[in-house]
């Protein structure tokens, strides 16, 4: 009996060290679950997955089909899927922020005979390509007895309608960035600057710019929504103090508040239709289909584009702020995830240095392109921009940052 008591003794005390053994290797794997969810997941950053849909487009686009796009694509991106708009395009009326709907087919409406204003377009074209502009810098570097200054000029467009000109002095460190709108009138008919991107591309676009500004723009940078989107949730999230027609429309609260990648995009793309009195116009006998019911004073435009503008520069100083926090591995890791994402002319390494000098100089400065909002006969909105207002700022700009270097006295005048 006391053998036997013995053996039953002996097993108990193995099966409770087996016991003891898995309930130690459970918590311990149980721990490095946790650790890694907390600690180690969030700096992966996985990429955001989308799911494909199927959209067409048809009518002034030069390539209608059906397209294979990924869910949260916008109306603009399909129509560059589309190889662009096709002269005579009318885009006014259409909202290219629009999110795409799986089977759905989108209708670009034309202006009239495609001939005339094929003609009217390539001939302002010819009239820029053949014009030589004058180089403000070195007007300005020739009165400091010195060659011209070395900097990098980038046209920055976010699609559809952010278009930005980077001035970049890599010996300096300075940004200066000239936030131009999309409505803007460079030529002589009716082409907006958004309606010469999406008919000619980025080289007309460029060229246009570089005459009209009196710039060098040596590169190009196009930036999508998926791409913004996607650079926002790798330096999780922005924080950004939400003003009350936005919270209120998108039903968060006013205040500072943190957003992700989407809710930046919405806000930097807000207009406040509700509080710059767009008029409709109702009845039986209008032809909403074919004809602009909604009307705006250019005055009220102006306001709803100037606080656009405003939630633009929070956004940057925000990104910047955000890029600043992450160590240097990790901004490192970011802009080399995000550049695959931009349609740009930049080689990798230049890309680099300039994005994160624009993220993390301190001398950093924004304004906009000086001029005014006026609208046509037929009500379109159109800014005007004032080149002898611009012309003066930049000699001005370009003028104390060679002061600034100590390389003459400043001369009053």
């Amino acid at each position: 009996m006391v053998k036997q008591s013995n053996r039953y003794s002996h097993g108990n005390e193995i099966l409770f060290r087996r016991r003891k053994r898995w309930f130690w290797v459970f918590l311990a794997t149980g721990m490095l679950a946790i650790l890694f969810l907390f600690l180690v997941y969030p700096f992966l950053k996985p990429e955001a997955k989308r799911a494909p849909i199927r959209v067409g487009i048809c009518g002034a686009v030069h390539i209608p089909a059906v397209y294979t796009m990924f869910d949260g694509a916008d109306l603009a991106m399909l129509i560059r899927r589309a190889n662009g708009l096709e002269p005579g395009a009318d885009i006014s009326e259409v909202n290219l922020d629009e999110v795409l709907m799986n089977d759905t087919i989108y209708h670009i409406p034309a202006r009239g005979p495609a001939q005339p204003a094929e003609t009217d377009l390539n001939r302002e074209l010819q009239k820029v390509f053949a014009k030589a502009y004058t180089n403000l810098s070195n007007e300005v570097s020739k009165e400091f007895n010195q060659k011209d200054i070395r900097q990098i000029n980038v046209l920055y467009v976010g699609f559809p309608a952010v278009y930005m000109l980077i001035n970049y002095y890599p010996d300096f460190h300075r940004i200066s960035v000239t936030h131009i709108p999309h409505t803007a009138r460079f030529i002589n008919n009716d082409y907006r600057l958004i309606d010469v991107f999406f008919t000619t591309g980025i080289e007309a676009t460029k060229k246009i710019l570089e005459n009209s500004l009196m710039t060098r723009i040596d590169y190009y940078l196009i930036q999508d929504r998926f791409s913004f989107i996607d650079f926002v949730n790798l330096v999780d999230g922005l924080d950004l103090n939400l003003d009350g027609p936005y919270a209120e429309y998108y039903k968060l609260q006013p205040g500072p508040s943190h957003l992700d990648g989407f809710y930046t995009w919405e806000f930097i793309r807000f207009l406040d239709f509700k509080r710059i009195g767009v008029k409709y116009t109702p009845g039986s006998k209008v032809d909403v289909i074919r004809t602009d019911n909604f009307y705006a004073d250019a005055k009220a435009w102006e306001l709803a584009y100037e606080q656009r503008n405003h939630r633009q520069r929070t956004v940057i100083a925000a990104l910047r702020r955000a890029f600043a926090k992450q160590d240097k591995s990790q901004q490192a890791d970011i802009i080399q995830k995000i550049i695959k994402t931009f349609e740009t002319n930049l080689s990798a390494q230049l890309l680099l240095d300039v994005y994160q000098d624009v993220l993390s100089t301190p001398d950093f400065t924004y304004g906009n392109l000086p001029g005014y909002y006026g609208t046509n006969s037929k009500n379109q909105l159109f800014f005007y921009p004032d080149i002898p207002s611009f012309e003066l700022l930049r000699k001005e700009e370009i003028r104390n940052i060679l002061l600034r270097a100590g390389k003459k006295p400043q001369t009053v005048y």
